[in-house]
Formats: C-alpha cells, structure tokens, sequence
C-alpha cells in the first residue's frame, strides 16, 4: 500500500518530532536549508522548564516533561536535570506565593522557598537583594544540537527521509491545495505539508496568507567565574532584569535573554551587543557569592518566531490550504515544548487525538490576522 505524502519543512526540534511522530502512518521527508538544528533551536541555551511555562495548562507540561526524558540516554543525548529558582522582589512574594500553591496542587514539584533557606540549599548565590523564589524541582537543560539530531536519527530509524542543505523556495498549490514545495534541487511532491520553518515560515505561506509571527533577536553569554561554579548551581531567572542563567557541567555560566524586535535577520548580527554584554556583567559578580568576575567564554544573538500571546502556532491556516499546516511561533521555548507539534500535527492528520488540549495552538485564536503586536519576553515570565 502507498502512503500518504508529508514533507516537513525545518529540522528544528519541532520539525524533527512532527517527522518522528508521522513516521508510522506517513511517507515523510525532512528538508533542512542549513543542517538539524541549525536554525533557532541551535543557538538556543536548551533550558527545559515547562511546568514554569505551560503550569496552567498541566497536561501539555506534563507530555513535554516526559518527552525530553523519554529520549536521555539514547544516542549521545543527555538531559542535565537541575532544579530552577525564579528569584522575586519583595512587591512579588504575594504572586510567588500563589503561583507556587496552584501548581503544587495540580500535583508539581514547586515550593516557594524563602531567601535564608534558598541561599543555605544554593550556597554560592547572594539573593540579598531579593525576598525570595518559586523553586521547580522538574527542571533541567539540555545541549539542543545533540537533542535535534537524535530526535532526527530516531525519525531516520523509524523511516523519515531527512535531507539537509535544502533551501525550499515557495509551495506547489494546485486547486487550492499544496502539491509539493519548490527547492532549489527541484520539486518535492507531497499530499500534505508542514511549516516548521522559524521565523522563516510566513515568507513560504501561498499567495496574501499571513500569519501573525514575526521575527525577534536573543542574546547569550557563556561566562568563566573564578572560582568555577559548583554543581548545586540551579538553573534561575532574576526579578526584573528579564535574564535567565543556567550553569555547564564545566563550572561556567550561560547567561541569556532579552527580546528585541529585528525587522531583517538576515542583516542583523550574530554577536551580543554591548549593553548586553555590560549588563551581565553588572548582576553576575551580585549573583554569586565569592565571584568578582567572571571572563567572557564565547556569546552569541540568536533569532526566533514570536506570537502575541507567546504561544506557537500548530495546525491548519485559517484561509489556507487544507493540507497545509505549521508548526512556528515558540517564542524562544521550541526546544522544551517543541515536540508538542507531533501529536497535534498527527491529530490534524487523521491520527489519534493529541494526550492534552490543542486550541491554545490552534492558528486561528486570534481572530483578524495581525502582524504587528508587541513583543512579551518569556525571559520576564
């Protein structure tokens, strides 16, 4: 029996577990313009946090908590499980406190700690000038290129054709809907198609689609301090200042975040800028106790999708092709909640339906398309 036609368009985590998650039913091929994980997902710091992110939505942070874990230990793909500490001020406790209590209840590991007993757990930090923090026990991090790639060789294993240096050009549409897309190799015939392509995605949408997605800029920081950091070091996010950090098992330090509007990717640089560079610098050295300094390692920007509520796309274009669908808009998270695109992709296929609800995804809860919002940093959330 022949099989239904899907090409996969972006070898991001998300693209590769659409593939993954098609495999058993589908004939499906992956194609990448640059190489797995060369995209945003890349140059992303690889934290996995869902129930901070989607605590309100428990199902969906419950699938992707045992995604990420569901993989470690196969290939060369580890998952580094740390607890994070989202430090507040004072003016938060009250929000902290609550927010703590809900997700306890819905069954998480989340506590809101003190600033005493969070410094006597956590002894290298100095949170002196904070009340307190939302501690998560199911948090941790992981490398995402390594994470890519293996989600591509379990797709590979399990039948996905992946072919990278790709660079797909514009899409087939005949009768209404898509046949195939356009490379710079030749035509890719196909019976159904899925947009998981960055922050590229609306220039390959047909004709006057839009999506509300738009292209946004991060920064990150890998940091040497002397001396190196221990191995309690917890993943956190600092009140007000909208940067997250996580520790390496070297003892160093990535700082990251920030979110800032970039009209042209393309153009725009691959480097840190200066106030950000002078900013980490600042609030580093205040964080942890005992360092002075910290030597810059390597930095580098990164671009992704945004929405307008912060949320992805995943699904049907309203207006668009039947048989087209997308999988964009992570907002920064594809790494940690990418693989949410599988079953839901899966489920607009006519396969089983996805293990938690799907309509705060759907395309279409926005009503009017727009294409310009205002930017929401999940770095601040």
């Amino acid at each position: 029996m022949t099989r239904d036609r899907v090409v996969v368009v972006g070898a991001g985590v998300a693209g590769v577990a659409v593939a993954r998650a098609l495999a058993r039913s589908f004939d499906v091929t992956v194609l990448e313009r640059a190489e797995v994980g060369g995209g945003a997902t890349g140059v992303s710091a690889g934290l996995i946090a869902p129930t901070l992110f989607y605590g309100d939505l428990p199902a969906v942070a419950r699938f992707a908590n045992r995604a990420v874990r569901a993989v470690d230990g196969a290939g060369a793909f580890s998952f580094t499980e740390r607890p994070r500490i989202d430090v507040v001020s004072r003016a938060e406790v009250a929000d902290a406190r609550r927010r703590a209590r809900e997700l306890a209840d819905e069954g998480f590991p989340v506590a809101y700690l003190e600033r005493e007993a969070v410094e006597r757990r956590f002894g290298r930090l100095d949170l002196s000038r904070f009340a307190g923090a939302v501690c998560y026990e199911d948090t941790g991090w992981v490398d995402p290129y390594t994470y890519a790639v293996t989600l591509a060789e379990l797709a590979e294993d399990g039948g996905v054709r992946v072919e990278t240096g790709v660079r797909v050009s514009g899409l087939v549409v005949d009768g209404g809907s898509v046949a195939g897309v356009e490379t710079d190799d030749g035509r890719h015939e196909a019976d159904a198609i899925v947009l998981a392509a960055g922050w590229r995605t609306p220039e390959l949408m047909p004709g006057d689609t839009a999506l509300p997605v738009r292209p946004y800029r991060t920064q990150c920081l890998v940091l040497e301090p002397d001396p190196p950091l221990d191995e309690d070091v917890p993943l956190g996010r600092v009140s007000g200042e909208g940067l997250y950090f996580r520790p390496e098992h070297s003892g160093r330090i990535l700082v990251g975040g920030g979110a800032h509007e970039c009209r042209n990717p393309e153009a725009a640089s691959r480097r840190p800028d200066e106030a950000f560079t002078d900013s980490v610098a600042t609030i580093v050295p205040r964080l942890f106790d005992g360092v002075d300094g910290a030597g810059l390692v390597t930095g580098w920007a990164g671009f992704d999708a945004a929405t307008p509520d912060a949320r992805p796309l995943i699904g049907r274009i309203p207006g668009g092709p039947e048989n087209l669908l997308v999988a964009t808009g992570f907002n920064g998270l594809g790494v940690m909640i990418g693989p949410i695109a599988g079953p839901i992709v899966r489920e607009h296929l006519g396969g089983s339906s996805a293990p938690f609800p799907t309509d705060p995804f759907a395309p279409d809860r926005f009503g009017d398309v727009a294409t310009t919002f205002d930017l929401r940093s999940t770095s601040d959330v």
